[in-house]
């Protein structure tokens, strides 16, 4: 259990090693006490930072050190200041808030925060006019996590919360308009099964019969069986452990205040990577019987494999409608990635992907690994791309089969050239 986390990554790497021994029955699991204190969430933010640089610089991966406890601090990225200014401006009027204050702040929260910020120094009054103007860092993340610690606890509790959900919502626009950097995309961790079903195969301009690329197609299903969730409910004893199952509205259910988290598990996209809360769920479902939950459960599974969640809880998508592909809620995702001598057709792929998509579109890299064993790096190509792009690979694979026909020929007319060649 770790108390206080040192200020170095690489220090923290030596003390967490110093728990590690080899031939280890089990692998030791970290717990990071944090009290409940806005403030204290820096200590976390700069270790959590400077990990995902060690993992950048050791493995090449920023994520190689990453745990799922330590890697939702790091606020310190383009979208944490990106989200602090929304919020720093909204404080003194310069911008309209993106998110609603907290509801459970019963002063007015713009103006407590606004004096709180002005008492730590983050936002400057003019002497003479009265006029409130930010600090020249004021999107800084260490500086902002510095020095609401010198505010009341309830302001900073609020203001971090109100910070939290406004960096919460510009991650969501970033995903829905397709410009969220999500690094390396890994498929296949976990319990998704990841299936081959297609390869074709192009060779690449400027290079011989070795140099290629290769289109897979491949089916990523996740999800969780009515068996599989049985099993899984069997091995569990708690009191609230059990099946439940979406009401429209359950918020009148009187529910215990102790926050307590619970593993959830859903038909269509099986274990959630996040924990929830107890009460969260009492608001939205209720407990039922497995008998009951039995039918649900095994409709969702069933028809999520070709529906959405939009047309199967409300009967209709909007996208699906206009004849987009909408995989919100899908159980099994089609993908097609490519891979091989990427960046010999690059331009190639840059100009099918801007001319299909338009200029909101961005590459994604792809990892994943098939059933068979075998590991897959490359870039994920939309669907709508993949005709013209298939189409503009083909003819430059014949034009370059061609060129090797020739050069085979040429080799077959004039042996003594080539031999001639090799002794030099």
């Amino acid at each position: 259990m770790t108390l206080e986390l040192p200020w170095s990554a690489d220090r923290a790497i030596q003390q967490f090693g110093r728990t590690l021994r080899s031939n280890q029955v089990t692998a030791p699991e970290y717990v990071f006490l944090i009290s409940e204190l806005a403030g204290e969430q820096r200590f976390a933010s700069i270790v959590a930072k400077r990990l995902e640089s060690l993992g950048a610089l050791t493995h090449g991966d920023r994520r190689a050190t990453e745990t799922r406890d330590l890697s939702r601090f790091n606020f310190d990225n383009k979208y944490g200041r990106n989200a602090l200014e929304i919020v720093m401006k909204s404080i003194v009027n310069l911008d309209s808030p993106l998110v609603s204050p907290p509801c459970d702040f019963d002063r007015d929260f713009f103006k407590e925060i606004r004096n709180g910020l002005i008492g730590v120094g983050l936002i400057n009054v003019e002497d003479r006019s009265g006029v409130l103007s930010l600090d020249k860092d004021y999107n800084n993340i260490g500086k902002f996590l510095n020095r609401i610690l010198g505010m009341e606890v309830q302001q900073q509790n609020a203001l971090f919360q109100y910070f939290s959900d406004t960096l919460s919502a510009v991650v969501q626009n970033a995903k829905k308009n397709g410009r969220y950097d999500m690094g390396i995309l890994d498929l296949g961790s976990g319990d998704e099964k990841v299936k081959k079903f297609d390869v074709k195969k192009f060779l690449t301009p400027g290079y011989s019969t070795s140099g290629h690329v290769e289109l897979y197609t491949v089916s990523v299903e996740r999800g969780m069986s009515w068996e599989d969730a049985t099993h899984v409910w069997a091995e569990q004893d708690g009191p609230d452990d059990g099946f439940y199952v979406q009401v429209q509205n359950n918020k009148k259910i009187e529910v215990n205040t102790k926050k307590r988290l619970f593993m959830v598990y859903r038909p269509n996209t099986g274990k959630q990577l996040k924990l929830e809360a107890y009460a969260d769920i009492r608001k939205r479902c209720k407990k039922v019987l497995s008998d009951e939950a039995k039918q649900h459960w095994i409709d969702q599974y069933q028809s999520s494999a070709e529906i959405c969640s939009h047309a199967y809880w409300r009967g209709n998508c909007k996208k699906a409608s206009v004849g987009l592909q909408c995989e919100i809620g899908l159980r099994c995702r089609t993908y097609y990635v490519l891979c091989g001598s990427v960046l010999s057709v690059w331009t190639k792929v840059e100009g099918v992907l801007a001319s299909v998509s338009g200029s909101n579109v961005k590459m994604q890299i792809v990892r994943l690994r098939t059933e068979d064993g075998q590991r897959i790096v490359g870039l994920i190509i939309p669907p709508n791309c993949v005709a013209p792009l298939t189409n503009i690979l083909s003819s430059s694979d014949q034009s370059q089969q061609l060129a090797v026909q020739q050069q085979q020929m040429w080799q077959q007319l004039h042996p003594q050239s080539i031999s001639n060649t090799v002794n030099t």
